[in-house]
């Protein structure tokens, strides 16, 4: 209490030394305030005098010229009568000829004034001695009324618009004071005044009218004219026909109003505007300062006096000076002013500072931050959610606890503890189990009201170990179903795509044989069906491998502008059928060789063109690949796929890429809905993003956007394989060992390898396969992954194991990537994935056998009609030939009758069954052909064209007769 009645007395001593240093700086700063506001204000009042006196002598000057211009327009003769011609007391002081007009200097006596006379070629000797006699006068009358006058001359001009002559007194090149009017320059000033004098309703009466000078008519100052119209019959050349006005103009010389101003070159003002009567602007500028109040009046800029004229005609006039310029007496003293002022509120802001910060601060801290202090240990040791005890270290007493820790009721278990730990180091932190609950116990050495003490805390997490036991078997369970779901995936992938393989396959095979045209119609709508329920399967286990992270990307060097070529050519076929144009555009800048994933961007385009082609009735698809942003590291690329379809509503497209969504459901061509929900995905995992644009009855607009990294011209380029695609046809040649279980998928491999040319010996199990090939040597070996016995995995080890190095390709029904990567690991080439058509099995044959291409069978290797052929069998050759000798004669018939329309179906037929054979040369004339029959009438050229492959199928159907026995 002493202490803090000994700081009170210190702040009510110091309290009142302060109070009396403000009162005298209070009384400091009102004399100083007051001694400013008398500067500035004689300052503002001696300035205004100065302006009224400087807008007093322009009005003064403004009507002195208007007297001068009046008085002189009256002294003109009656009548429009010129003075006498003269005949003598004139003296021609100069003659020069400038821009074809002459300028005659002259003057009357000694000591009069010479003026210019400036007329053209055409003026008469009597109307030159005239306009003489004129100039003579003037001289008289200008130099008797200014020697009278207080303020400065102007330079006076007699115009007249169409004669073509002027007069000027003082004369051009006569040095008068600011105004030099050099004989080189009075042409054009007197054209810029006859200028001015053009404008329409110049002169509507023949009063003196004030206008701004016109631009650079002297290269100096600031100048007006005052224009007064003569009467009408005044002239300078009374020979002269048509509209003429003669106008007296003077040109005033602003600066010559104040001589303070003219002498020193030292202005009163930043800016003069002044205004005349009738509102036109014939100094300065117009501004916010016209709707200034008469007077004084202040803005951002400076100081703003506005006057007007109080006799006669209301002229204004705007003064505008800077504070700068207004202050540039006082500068300094006020400037002083200023920083006594600022130095000595600066030093009682710093005073009350150091007041309260030394002295009334410390002392308000010290009592608040000690009463706080208490109250919120003693809040926080009952409050707190944790058990809290104080424990004396060197015998264990207790000497503080909060209610928590008597609700756990573990301060004898925190006690043991604590003497169970020897030393005076606190035990750190422990979990102690306490009629069966698990307790954390953290314990801290610390002093507490001067003694050693032990802080010990305690927590319940009874729940929290609960709740970590129950999360780790939530995670063991959804491990086991998630094998169980990568387990059933497996086996769904194996058991549906064997009989699915037999199925396709078998298909594939049957259509090659000889069919009626109504069973080869259904067999074309079995094989449609079994693709989509192919493609089906393949979306939902795509998205299988999507969700679960087993999708698998490549990282190689690839041609994107291929790709965009391939695209194009796996629809061209499908877009015709449906009378559709396909088109591509790829950009200039695309790089030649990207590193990505070239078979998943395939994947993309090839869903978003089968979409566009399915769902456009007519018009054309266009598939382009532009570049958005490229440097030398990466590249953005577009893939884009337009449409003019029917279009996409708008409150579908934020659906569009959810799995099993379809715009149109139900209708014809709605398929499941996986195929843009599997683009969306892919596009995101390889770290781009799909967006679409479409607008009802216009068309769609799909776009890929992945940025990917540019690959050096000399890296080597992954070919971007076509799906689908078929090798060479020749026949292959090769001794194939096949192992498999199933008696359907035996049957269907063994057609397909002897329909590509290659020699199959089938074995049922692994066993039987090892046996074989001891028996015999072969150049490749297809493997089935699951077999009784011994499975494809055993095979294959045990086959590399005895040193076999000849390619081993298994093939299996389980699409997902764990299991090619087990294949991998037990030493097979590669793996493939049911089910598997003809092209697909001969590319991996060719793939994994560089050398296999045989020569071709039946077919002559120099004849191009039989280049690429697969290998046929003999009941298909007699076929072939039969149908190709009825389609010749169908051909003919149309061509005759000019029946397109057949001949288009026959050319269409034609082709279809040409390409499936690998018949190139002649499937291409068949689509050259129908193409043109779309877009050209079937003239006498294009039958003849007709006839010619005609004439080429005849010839392969006779070959294909000749080659079968008998």
């Amino acid at each position: 209490m002493k202490n803090a009645s000994l700081r009170m007395d210190k702040l009510a001593r110091s309290s009142q030394r302060l109070n009396k240093a403000i009162l005298l700086l209070s009384g400091l700063m009102l004399l100083l305030s007051s001694t400013c506001y008398w500067a500035v204000s004689r300052l503002l009042e001696s300035e205004q005098q100065r302006l009224e006196l400087h807008f007093a002598r322009v009005i003064e000057i403004i009507h002195e010229h208007e007297i001068f211009l009046q008085n002189l327009a009256n002294s003109m003769p009656a009548g429009g009568e010129l003075p006498p011609p003269v005949e003598q007391g004139v003296t021609m002081l100069d003659s020069t000829s400038i821009d074809g007009k002459t300028l005659l200097k002259a003057k009357g006596f000694e000591l009069s004034l010479p003026f210019t006379l400036a007329y053209t070629g055409d003026f008469r000797d009597q109307e030159i001695r005239g306009a003489l006699g004129l100039g003579l006068r003037l001289t008289d009358y200008y130099g008797g009324f200014w020697a009278r006058s207080f303020y400065a001359s102007p330079q006076l001009f007699v115009l007249e618009r169409g004669a073509g002559a002027s007069i000027a007194v003082p004369a051009a090149g006569d040095q008068r004071q600011h105004q030099p009017l050099l004989p080189r320059h009075y042409v054009t000033v007197v054209d810029r005044l006859v200028h001015l004098l053009a404008q329409p309703d110049m002169l509507p009466d023949q009063r003196v009218h004030w206008v701004r000078a016109p631009a650079r008519l002297y290269n100096d100052n600031l100048r007006m004219v005052a224009l007064l119209k003569l009467a009408p019959e005044h002239t300078l050349k009374p020979s002269a026909t048509g509209d003429r006005e003669m106008v007296l103009a003077a040109v005033m010389d602003t600066e010559q109003v104040d001589e303070f101003e003219r002498v020193l070159r030292l202005s009163v003002y930043n800016q003069f505007t002044l205004i005349s009567p009738d509102g036109k602007v014939l100094m300065g500028e117009r501004g916010k300062g016209d709707l200034a109040p008469l007077g004084l009046s202040f803005n951002r800029s400076g100081l703003r006096f506005k006057m007007m004229s109080s006799s006669g005609d209301a002229w204004t006039g705007l003064y505008a000076i800077s504070y700068g310029d207004f202050l540039r007496y006082a500068k300094w003293p006020l400037l002083g002013l200023a920083l006594t002022i600022i130095a000595a509120i600066l030093l009682g802001l710093w005073v009350n500072h150091w007041y309260k910060s030394r002295i009334v601060r410390p002392a308000q801290r010290a009592q608040v931050r000690l009463a706080e202090s208490e109250a919120f240990s003693r809040i926080i040791l009952h409050n707190v959610p944790v058990g809290l005890c104080v424990v004396r270290r060197h015998d264990h007493r207790v000497l503080l606890e909060n209610e928590c820790a008597v609700q756990l009721g573990v301060t004898a278990a925190v006690l043991q503890l604590l003497r169970d730990n020897h030393g005076d180091q606190a035990p750190g932190e422990l979990c102690l189990q306490v009629d069966g609950r698990y307790v954390q116990v953290v314990a801290v050495a610390t002093r507490y009201d001067g003694e050693d003490v032990f802080l010990c805390g305690c927590n319940d997490i009874t729940r929290h170990v609960d709740e970590q036991l129950q999360l780790n078997q939530a995670h063991q369970r959804a491990t086991a179903a998630n094998e169980a779901k990568t387990v059933f995936l497996a086996t769904m992938s194996h058991e549906i795509r064997t009989p699915l393989y037999g199925v396709l396959g078998n298909l594939e095979l049957l259509s090659l044989t000889e069919l009626s045209k109504r069973q080869r119609h259904y067999l074309q709508i079995i094989e449609n069906s079994s693709t989509v329920l192919f493609q089906l399967i393949s979306n939902v286990l795509d998205v299988t491998k999507i969700e679960s992270g087993q999708m698998a990307f490549e990282h190689a060097a690839f041609d994107p502008r291929q790709l965009v070529d391939d695209a194009q050519a796996s629809f061209e076929a499908t877009a015709q059928s449906k009378g559709l144009q396909l088109e591509a555009e790829i950009d200039a800048h695309v790089p030649a060789q990207v590193e990505g994933d070239a078979g998943r961007i395939r994947q993309i385009l090839h869903n978003l063109l089968g979409n566009a082609i399915k769902f456009t009735p007519s018009g054309r698809v266009r598939l382009r690949l532009i570049v958005q942003e490229r440097s030398d590291q990466d590249v953005l690329l577009q893939w884009q796929v337009t449409d003019t379809g029917k279009g996409i509503p708008e409150k579908a497209l934020e659906h569009l890429f959810k799995p099993f969504y379809q715009v149109s459901a139900g209708q014809e061509g709605g398929g499941a809905g996986l195929g843009l929900s599997i683009c969306s995905r892919l596009s995101e995992s390889m770290g781009g993003t799909m967006r679409v644009v479409s607008e009802p009855g216009l068309g769609s607009s799909f776009s890929l956007f992945i940025r990917l990294p540019v690959v050096a011209s000399s890296s080597t380029v992954v070919p971007v394989q076509k799906e689908g695609s078929q090798a060479p046809s020749a026949p292959l040649k090769l001794s194939v060992l096949v192992a498999e279980d199933n008696p359907v998928s035996q049957a269907v491999m063994r057609e397909q390898l002897e329909a590509i040319g290659a020699y199959p010996t089938v074995a049922a199990d692994g066993h039987q396969a090892l046996q074989l090939w001891h028996a015999k040597r072969f150049d490749m070996v297809i493997t089935d992954i699951n077999m009784p016995k011994m499975n494809g995995y055993a095979l294959t080890r045990t086959l590399r194991e005895a040193g076999v190095d000849v390619p081993i390709i298994g093939i299996t029904a389980n699409a997902l990537r764990e299991e090619g990567e087990r294949c991998l690991q037990a030493g097979m080439t590669a793996w493939i994935v049911k089910p598997l058509s003809l092209g697909a099995l001969r590319q991996v044959l060719m793939n994994h056998c560089p050398g296999s291409t045989g020569t071709q069978a039946a077919t002559d290797p120099g004849s191009e009609d039989f280049s690429g052929w697969i290998q046929l069998s003999q009941p298909m050759r007699q076929l072939l030939a039969q149908t190709l000798a009825s389609d010749i004669e169908q051909l003919e018939k149309g061509v005759i009758e000019r029946d397109a329309v057949l001949v288009e179906q026959r050319l269409h037929s034609l082709s279809g069954a040409l390409a499936s054979i690998n018949a190139t040369a002649l499937y291409t004339a068949c689509q050259r052909l129908e193409n043109m029959l779309q877009e050209l009438p079937l003239d006498a050229r294009l039958g003849g064209q007709v006839r010619a492959l005609c004439e080429r199928l005849a010839q392969v159907a006779q070959r294909l007769s000749d080659e079968i026995p008998g």
